[in-house]
């Protein structure tokens, strides 16, 4: 049987190579903290409110009479069926959840609203209508990527299609920080780098931008997938699936240990050679997150 390796695993061995020896021997990660499930619970709100928008949008196939009507549905249905939900999966966290409802509230309607006046002024420029629809909305979202060839397996956050027939490739973060994703900047390009090669060889087009939508203030990041970085992504894919062989490698040292103050395996690195066989046991179990979308989706 081939054994596949996921893009978060590959970008996070360019990270740190314990950080993926870490993921590799207990792959569903540490207890889930309060900041980690919140995030869990943006990143599926705001793909499945960019799916519904999509809908409405191309329904007619011209610019919705009644999108502010839509708007305030699309948003109050959204983030009461996740509510709904994260009570069943994340029950111990719920208050944590409702607390944050307000203010996601708020974001998804300066996002709709930022979207629709771009619509807009794109559409006075004569571009058509699917076009502009394809622009702003993504054409798949929650991809999931198998190559048998490459040996990777995973799943894209949204993917849009161009009207120049190219790819773009998007993945959803929730950083609190800038600083936070500054340091993590060179791993999220190599899962971005990634999803571009799995793209390009499922849809059999050229996909060479990829970016970053950050849910806390709406802003996005774009990069450049060179010839380059997919070159190399292979070589860091074949280290990452190897990184057994050698035994738990050490922690970072020197500039590269600034890295550790913003892990989220932390705790379980600092504390490896302390854990129990029942702690070890529980890595082992399928991940909340994974029950959440067999509901959503």
């Amino acid at each position: 049987m081939k054994e596949f390796v996921s893009p978060t695993l590959i970008a996070s061995y360019k990270y740190c190579p314990r950080l993926c020896y870490l993921n590799t021997v207990f792959p569903h990660g540490d207890k889930k903290s309060t900041g980690t499930v919140l995030g869990i619970f943006e990143h599926e709100v705001f793909g499945k409110h960019a799916e519904l928008t999509r809908i409405d949008w191309l329904k007619e196939n011209q610019i919705p009479k009644d999108e502010v009507f839509q708007k305030e549905q699309r948003i109050e249905k959204v983030l009461e069926y996740a509510e709904n939900i994260a009570k069943e999966v994340y029950p111990e966290f719920i208050g944590d959840i409702h607390n944050t409802v307000e203010n996601l509230q708020f974001r998804l309607g300066c996002i709709s609203d930022m979207r629709f006046q771009f619509l807009s002024q794109i559409l006075e420029e004569g571009m058509p209508y699917e076009d502009a629809v394809n622009i702003i909305l993504p054409w798949r979202v929650e991809q999931w990527f198998k190559s048998d060839k490459l040996g990777i397996r995973g799943r894209a956050d949204a993917i849009y299609r161009m009207p120049d027939s190219t790819l773009l490739i998007e993945d959803i973060k929730s950083h609190n920080k800038r600083l936070d994703a500054f340091i993590h900047k060179e791993e999220i390009k190599t899962q971005l780098t990634a999803y571009a090669v799995l793209a390009e060889e499922m849809f059999n087009m050229p996909t060479p931008v990829a970016r970053i939508f950050y849910s806390q203030d709406l802003s996005t990041e774009h990069f450049h997938i060179s010839d380059e970085d997919k070159e190399e992504l292979i070589q860091i894919k074949n280290e990452a699936k190897n990184v057994l062989e050698n035994g738990l490698p050490p922690k970072l040292s020197g500039k590269e240990s600034i890295k550790c103050k913003f892990c989220y395996k932390r705790n379980l690195c600092f504390g490896f050679d302390r854990r129990t066989d029942d702690e070890v046991l529980d890595q082992t179990k399928e991940p909340k997150q994974e029950q959440w979308k067999s509901q959503w989706r």
